[in-house]
């Protein structure tokens, strides 16, 4: 009887444990990272061009850490396009990072879903280990100055993503989405 109990016991903390990685995988911030301000970011793009982030420089910035294999990144996607196609034109760049994926698999999710940004390939994970990335989804936010003044691991959902950019944006240019 004993160890019957004390089995019931450890799997129901595995399954709180569980369910608590699952929470917090969609909500954490990931803060203390000695990470202060964006890495250098360029290369060839899935879309077939280049990316720069030096050429953007004097713009908030966020970079989409993705996979075409995760379900959380997917679910994420269409709030991430709307309010990527809303903040544009307003001056904030987007930019994604497919993340241990195959050239194939990222062009087709950039094609199922529209993603109207670029994005570059990181097949071996060395640009998420330069920015401190565990794990897609990841949504990393930059100021004008290039200052990160968010890291999110986990999806993001259109409220959380507007209440983190307009700060970035002068009083008359935050768009209405």
């Amino acid at each position: 009887m004993r160890q019957q109990l004390l089995a019931a016991g450890v799997i129901a903390a595995l399954l709180a444990g569980c369910g608590l990685q699952q929470d917090i995988a969609t909500r954490t911030d990931l803060g203390g990272s000695s990470l202060q301000t964006l890495p250098p970011l360029s290369g060839s793009t899935l879309q077939d061009g280049s990316f720069d982030l030096v050429a953007h420089r004097g713009h908030p910035v966020v970079v989409d850490f993705w996979a075409s294999w995760c379900g959380p990144c997917r679910k994420q996607q269409p709030d991430l396009d709307a309010i990527a196609r809303c903040y544009m034109p307003a001056g904030v760049v987007f930019i994604g990072v497919d993340l241990r994926d195959d050239d194939a698999n990222g062009r087709a999710y950039i094609q199922e879903f529209g993603v109207p940004y670029p994005s570059i390939p990181d097949p071996s994970a060395d640009v998420a280990a330069t920015y401190d990335v565990p794990a897609p989804p990841t949504t990393v936010i930059a100021d004008s100055s290039g200052h990160i003044v968010s890291r999110r691991l986990g999806g993001l959902d259109k409220p959380s993503l507007i209440s983190a950019l307009d700060p970035l944006l002068p009083a008359q240019r935050p768009p209405k989405c």
